[in-house]
């Protein structure tokens, strides 16, 4: 009895020493959560590109977490997002509803306006930004707590320079949202256009929370005009610096037959917006004035694809390029603790260790180029993607239907333009041909290709001038070689003729 009294109080103490360390070690399997933030506008004039950018974080987090389960990783993440109504104001609400949670890494804000505001505060605090689509020049500081996987507006700016060479632009009239952003990109291509030689008219800035349209149309229509008398509608553009607000533009616009004569060129700004496409006025003027915007272009990647597929599926359009930026940034955030952080950590040291880790090349390292969206890619001293490419994205009428439809890219190693072909086989210099009714044998000066087909045009030529200066070159030095041997022989035998006669 005192045996069995004896083996049920050792089994007692056992349970009662086993107990809180299968808690422990159940307690450190369990993988901790990291919270990501998300300030995305789902409201307000860039819902377009919020509703894509939440669409595919959310893709993301599904990617992240089969990744890090797969490979027993200490932690797990989290999306918790925020809605800055693309609104500077709201943007920095939202920013201390996420730090008040004790979020630390947070993707975005989307609008440079939005960005500058919430930067200095996340610097100060140590909570790490990676905006997707923040493009503003002034944002570029090295050291500070905001990371864009984006370009800055001097890559898009030399995008536009490029295209308004190509289309032979001598005189422009500048029409920009007053903002970081808008302000920003207005003094880069000022810059550019001031280079080129072309004339430019005092900007038209306007309040983006109060624009007076009917002013800024008229106001536009006098300068149009007046350029036009003195350089010709196909040599002078309206440049466009907006957001969704520039429906309400056009629809005022569409009431000048002076602004319909020339071409308007846009930004990532108004490229895609459904809002411009899905209105009949402003997406019949945009059609009229072939109004052509650039967007970043990210390297494609076999990842794309499948993201795109599973966008698709939630929202029933594909994400944009600023929507892989997001995903990526999700990602650099997780690869980062992945590799090098552990559960240990606190927070402050996470955010100390992500931060290095984009410093020091993570996003061109194989593991992340493996996992992005859109591949391994370099970022410059201040944080920022140090080299981009442009799509041009157009609002063309096909079967009866308005829709925006690629025309070409714009490639910045060489700041060149190849154009792609419509649906119906037309590409985008034949239709400015068809606007100002140029033909290809008419003496009026045309757009001259920048493309593929030109360079090579080009390259054969060079090689073929090349060759025939080398040719004519060779055929001098055979010549004159031939006549100093022949006078070398002449010399041999006479001096042969006369040592014989003696």
């Amino acid at each position: 009895m005192k045996k069995a009294h004896l083996v049920l109080a050792s089994l007692l103490i056992l349970v009662v020493t086993i107990a809180p360390l299968a808690s422990i070690v159940r307690a450190q399997s369990q993988p901790k959560t990291i919270v990501i933030g998300a300030l995305l506008p789902l409201t307000g004039d860039l819902s377009d590109y919020g509703q894509r950018a939440l669409a595919t974080l959310q893709v993301g987090v599904s990617d992240v977490n089969a990744f890090l389960a797969q490979h027993h990783a200490w932690f797990r993440v989290k999306l918790l997002v925020q809605d800055t109504a693309t609104n500077p104001d709201q943007a920095v609400a939202r920013y201390n509803a996420l730090v008040a949670a004790g979020v630390k890494f947070i993707i975005g804000p989307m609008t440079s306006a939005s960005a500058k505001k919430v930067r200095t505060l996340a610097t100060k605090q140590n909570v790490l930004l990676i905006s997707p689509s923040s493009t503003a020049i002034s944002l570029a500081i090295p050291g500070d707590n905001l990371f864009r996987f984006c370009p800055a507006d001097n890559v898009q700016s030399a995008a536009v320079s490029t295209l308004v060479k190509y289309l032979h632009i001598k005189a422009a009239v500048l029409i920009i949202r007053a903002d970081t952003w808008g302000i920003g990109l207005e003094k880069a291509l000022e810059k550019d256009l001031s280079k080129m030689g072309v004339v430019y008219k005092p900007p038209i800035e306007y309040n983006p929370e109060s624009p007076d349209f009917a002013s800024i149309a008229s106001q536009a229509n006098t300068y149009v005009k007046e350029l036009i008398n003195k350089y010709g509608a196909q040599h002078v553009a309206v440049y466009l610096v907006s957001f969704k607000e520039a429906t309400e533009l056009f629809t005022v616009a569409s009431s000048y037959s002076a602004l319909k004569d020339v071409i308007w060129i846009g930004s990532d700004g108004t490229a895609k917006l459904t809002t411009i496409s899905g209105n009949p006025i402003a997406a019949k003027f945009a059609a009229e004035v072939l109004f052509i915007n650039p967007l970043y272009a990210p390297a494609a990647t076999k990842n794309q694809q499948i993201i795109a597929q599973k966008v698709e599926q939630k929202i029933h359009q594909p994400p944009d390029a600023y929507s892989y930026a997001a995903y990526d940034a999700l990602w650099a955030i997780a690869l980062a603790l992945y590799l090098k952080g552990n559960a240990s950590m606190t927070p402050n040291q996470m955010v100390n260790l992500v931060k290095y880790e984009l410093e020091h090349g993570l996003t061109e390292s194989k593991i992340f180029a493996e996992h992005s969206a859109t591949g391994a890619f370099p970022l410059n001293a201040a944080g920022d993607r140090a080299t981009a490419d442009y799509d041009f994205w157009i609002v063309y009428q096909l079967g009866g239907k308005y829709g925006w439809y690629k025309v070409g890219k714009y490639y910045g190693e060489n700041q060149s333009i190849i154009w792609t072909k419509l649906p119906n086989g037309k590409t985008y210099p034949e239709l400015v041909m068809e606007k100002y009714h140029i033909t290809s044998t008419s003496t009026t000066s045309s757009p001259t290709a920048t493309s593929s087909t030109s360079s090579t045009s080009s390259s054969t030529s060079t090689t073929t001038t090349s060759t025939q200066t080398k040719t004519t070159k060779s055929s001098s030095h055979g010549a004159i070689i031939a006549a100093v041997i022949i006078i070398i022989i002449v010399v041999v035998i006479a001096a042969w003729a006369v040592a014989r006669r003696r």
